[in-house]
């Protein structure tokens, strides 16, 4: 059998929707499983050279991680995974903000329990959205993948949404700065203030609106106090180019923990060129998460 799951990189966060909101990107990496072929694991594109072949990658781990739950819910060695060969071709940027984890853990679930045919295709978001959400431990970009669209986490809660048709994202990546997870989360305060909790829940309020209905008034909307600040004080040529965004009235927010900016761009006030070392990439939103097709 050759199954491929197609998972879209994410956006989370979105300025003031801290842990909470994702957007899903039409910038996708696909996994391929082929159960008749030689085992093993292969790489192309993003990170081809650095990610492991060994099986203790990502995707390779989320698959037996599903096996074993599978393993749980219906008794050991009824449903067991066959040798196969995992092959990914990877857009997203590894290390950059863009859910590169998320999406190699929602793949590898989707593909799990599609392979061992445990669970209903409509289930399959559900699915890889819970698991993916306990084992990678960032529910907000793991919604995003698994569902696609505009999506709100709260606890094990998922609203899924689509965002105004006219809401036009750009990526701005560093090309050769990265930024792990857990560094972006070290810098941030160990508590916040009220004054800046129920000054993020407004902002976070307006920004789900004018994402739904307005997204031309988003520039004031995203403001944040929680931990925008504290991660771009640690990257300071993205500061610059963030600070040099915002005077220009452009949109714009530190995707996940960055160091990506994601902008929105608007006919009549384009994205301003970053420099030297960015690359820009437009990319719309996209409305379907995880994807697995046979053959």
């Amino acid at each position: 059998m050759k199954l491929t799951a197609r998972v879209p990189a994410t956006s989370a966060n979105l300025g003031p929707g801290f842990d909470c909101f994702g957007l899903a990107l039409d910038l996708c990496n696909e996994v391929t499983i082929d159960t008749e072929a030689k085992r093993g694991v292969s790489w192309e594109g993003e990170g081809a050279d650095e990610l492991p072949t060994d099986g203790t990658d990502m995707v390779s781990r989320a698959m037996r991680y599903a096996e074993a739950k599978v393993a749980e819910a219906h008794g050991p060695d009824i449903f067991v995974l066959p040798p196969l060969h995992l092959h990914g071709e990877n857009r997203i940027p590894l290390a950059r903000g863009l859910g590169s984890s998320a999406a190699a853990a929602v793949a590898g679930i989707a593909l799990a329990y599609r392979l061992l045919d445990v669970d209903a295709p409509a289930s399959f978001a559900g699915t890889a959205f819970g698991l993916a959400s306990e084992m990678e431990g960032h529910p907000d970009n793991a919604a995003a993948a698994a569902f696609g669209g505009f999506t709100i986490v709260a606890g094990e809660e998922v609203e899924r949404l689509d965002p105004h048709p006219e809401l036009r994202p750009v990526l701005l990546i560093p090309e050769h700065l990265r930024v792990s997870t857990e560094e972006a989360r070290r810098v941030l305060p160990q508590t916040v203030s009220r004054e800046d909790a129920v000054f993020n829940v407004g902002h976070a309020a307006l920004t789900m609106t004018r994402i739904l209905q307005d997204p031309h008034r988003l520039r004031l909307a995203m403001a944040d106090r929680l931990h925008q600040d504290a991660r771009l004080a640690i990257v300071p040529d993205v500061r610059a180019v963030f600070d040099r965004l915002h005077a220009a009235n452009v949109p714009v927010c530190v995707s996940g923990s960055g160091p990506t900016l994601l902008a929105f761009e608007r006919d009549r006030l384009p994205i301003p060129d970053p420099g030297e070392g960015w690359r820009v990439l437009r990319v719309p939103v996209r409305r379907n998460g995880v994807e697995v097709i046979e053959g």
